[in-house]
């Protein structure tokens, strides 16, 4: 099968505003540090995709790591719990492992994949997998030695339908399309970060690919409560273990965009906004702590498109990325 003849999650979507799951991993401790976004109750993990569902968003986002599968548990629930008109795509991630010594580590072989496969299907009670993403590679990984026969097993078999990578950073996500792997990408996207124009919209290889826009709230910086409040998070947050200087940055440069909180909707809602309307991006994953949040998501999505006059004032306010966050020449 040539991959323009890949049948193509995107090619089923009716709207671009999916669900990311991460939060509802609960916190996850690993070695006394959080991995997660904080306590969250079964019942409240239900009535957040309960809500997404019954709203007809389609993409749900999860992965096997997520509250070591709990995540996919708590989807596997909420989709055998009613019976919903939209075609609705799961997409789910593995590699990240749990060892022996508490600690973690990375698994990308042949044998893990079918066993992360075969984990994945029980606890999210499908059939198959729209969506495999390798869950965040190096960005050097060596793509030139990776053999991709045992994904493309998993499609024959029927048990997945497309696979990819959800990158590390964008930089990693330019050396997948390199690659030529897989046909579809995950890559962080928003306002505050949009260095996918710079790096990926050029490349030769993007029409091959379904694009997966992630943190689009800038992990929740892009807030219109921190636009006058210092964020304060808790130890079973994993921003709580963020670098300050990161932190500082994020707060600093989200404040910069002060004005999309006079349009309708807020700062939070225009940013979304922002990251939605992006032609490139087949799909975008916010995250939701409850059912209000995906409320509000859902209103975002119905919001007028930004002006170029608004889209050249974010470019502007935020012109780039801090340096540390890019490759050292």
């Amino acid at each position: 099968m040539t991959k323009a003849s890949i049948p193509r999650f995107s090619d089923r979507l009716q709207q671009k505003l999916g669900l990311g799951t991460w939060q509802l991993g609960g916190p996850n401790i690993v070695q006394g540090k959080a991995m997660g976004w904080g306590e969250i109750s079964e019942e409240e993990s239900l009535a957040i995709l309960t809500e997404a569902l019954k709203s007809g968003i389609q993409f749900i986002d999860t992965a096997d790591s997520y509250g070591k599968g709990l995540s996919e548990k708590i989807v596997g629930k909420a989709l055998q719990a009613a019976s919903y008109s939209q075609d609705i795509i799961v997409c789910t991630k593995f590699g990240n492992v749990y060892l022996a010594d508490g600690s973690t580590g990375q698994d990308f072989s042949p044998t893990h994949i079918y066993a992360s496969v075969k984990a994945s299907l029980q606890r999210l009670q499908r059939e198959h997998i729209d969506v495999l993403l390798m869950h965040s590679p190096p960005d050097n990984f060596d793509w030139e030695n990776y053999d991709c026969a045992p994904f493309e097993d998993l499609i024959r078999q029927g048990l997945i339908r497309q696979y990819g990578v959800s990158s590390k950073s964008v930089y990693g996500a330019k050396r997948v399309m390199d690659a030529g792997f897989g046909s579809v990408i995950e890559v962080i996207y928003n306002a505050l970060d949009r260095r996918v124009d710079e790096i990926l919209v050029q490349h030769p290889n993007l029409v091959q690919y379904d694009i997966i826009g992630r943190v689009p709230l800038g992990s929740g910086f892009l807030s219109d409560r921190l636009l006058t409040e210092d964020p304060h998070f808790g130890e079973g947050d994993y921003r709580s273990h963020m670098a300050d200087r990161d932190k500082n940055w994020m707060l600093e440069h989200a404040r910069k965009l002060a004005f999309l909180a006079d349009l309708k909707g807020g700062l939070s809602a225009n940013a979304l906004r922002f990251t939605l309307q992006n032609p490139y991006m087949s799909v975008v994953i916010p995250g939701a702590r409850s059912v209000a949040q995906v409320q509000s998501n859902i209103k975002a999505a119905n919001l007028p498109p930004l002006n170029d006059e608004q889209i050249h004032r974010i470019e502007q306010s935020v012109p780039s990325v801090p340096d540390w966050w890019k490759p050292s020449k």
